[in-house]
């Protein structure tokens, strides 16, 4: 079971922690804040749920406050930002933000990320961009201790659940799709067996290469597999997640076996739409287009059709004023974290 917190005691509950942890007044808002609004957007596998764990990072010393983020240009539209294995957030943010500014220069920009821990909500990232004018496409690869996704055919993991995600700008709440190009991310199973309740049906396999409902039968051990998102046509999300895999680690030049490298490995593609035509006349278009979408009569048993992102921005609306659910399991971890570090909560 769930209960509801307000937003914003979540996000100085999590900032407090991870500045208890030797993050900075800046990094550990920041940090806090992206989780936080995950919740807000309906995203809890990304969301508040997160906050132990990015704690227990800082403890074994996978996530290291405090580092210096290091951003080197490799061309006129190109970019490469060294997280320096500090919060994924932080260094996230500001590798969308040198892309944006490079898109203003050069109408077209590709930046990448190394050594960038969990960056969250990819979503959250080329929202940023659209609200900023640009057409954003990003996506997150993770390195072979994160190879829970079965390649099409398979039964043991070969990728990460490697989320693509779009933003474009509109007159409105911007158009942001973030999906996984697995059935699910690993973090949504994880909500479900902190729930206690069995995931929906062709999502996992067993170690045996079984379906099962069960979200323990996917963590073992021995340890299961997510299927590529399709169903009977899943060799189409494995060629996606294919092409997550390569610019997330061979375009960085990084093994996808690599057992040294951990984290995300993100790459941003942003382009001007004023390049091609004015932006309040894209804005306009987009609005056309939406529109046009969202005209087809629905089928039975479906209220309306709804474009990505619409229903994330009503969840954030509703979740401002009713607050963001934390799972028992994820509060009782908080509260142990809080006793430990000294932090009143």
């Amino acid at each position: 079971m769930s209960q509801l917190f307000p937003h914003q005691r979540i996000t100085d509950i999590g900032a407090a922690l991870f500045r208890a942890c030797g993050a900075s007044a800046e990094e550990a808002s920041t940090a806090a804040s992206a989780l936080v609004q995950s919740s807000l957007m309906g995203h809890d596998s990304h969301g508040a749920m997160r906050i132990p764990e990015y704690i227990g990072y800082i403890d074994e010393g996978s996530l290291k406050p405090g580092r210096t983020i290091e951003v080197k240009q490799t061309g006129p539209t190109t970019a490469e930002v060294d997280c320096g294995y500090g919060f994924g957030a932080v260094g996230g943010a500001e590798a969308i933000r040198t892309a944006v500014e490079i898109a203003r220069r050069q109408r077209t920009a590709c930046v990448i990320t190394r050594r960038c821990n969990h960056v969250g909500q990819l979503g959250a990232y080329v929202q940023m961009a659209a609200e900023a004018g640009m057409i954003a496409l990003a996506t997150c690869n993770s390195p072979i201790n994160g190879h829970f996704v079965l390649p099409f055919g398979g039964r043991e993991g070969r990728l990460a659940t490697n989320p693509i995600a779009y933003g474009v700008p509109t007159g409105g709440d911007p158009i942001v799709a973030d999906f996984s190009t697995s059935v699910a991310p690993e973090g949504k199973i994880r909500f479900y067996r902190n729930e206690g309740k069995p995931v929906p049906d062709g999502w996992i396999l067993d170690a045996n290469g079984q379906p099962t409902n069960d979200p323990n039968d996917f963590y073992g051990p021995p340890r299961g597999g997510i299927l590529p998102l399709g169903g009977g046509v899943a060799h189409k999300g494995f060629a996606l997640s294919l092409l997550v895999e390569i610019l997330g680690s061979a375009l960085a030049g990084v093994s996808s076996k690599d057992t040294e490298v951990f984290g995300n490995g993100v790459c941003f593609i942003v382009i001007d739409p004023a390049s091609f035509c004015p932006l309040d006349r894209f804005r306009e278009l987009i609005d056309e287009t939406v529109a046009y979408m969202k005209s087809s009569p629905p089928v039975p048993g479906v209220d309306e059709v709804l474009v990505p992102g619409e229903l994330e921005f009503r969840t954030l609306r509703r979740r401002l004023e009713e607050g963001i659910p934390v799972d028992e399991p994820t509060w009782a971890a908080i509260q142990l974290h809080a006793d430990r570090l000294g932090v009143a909560i």
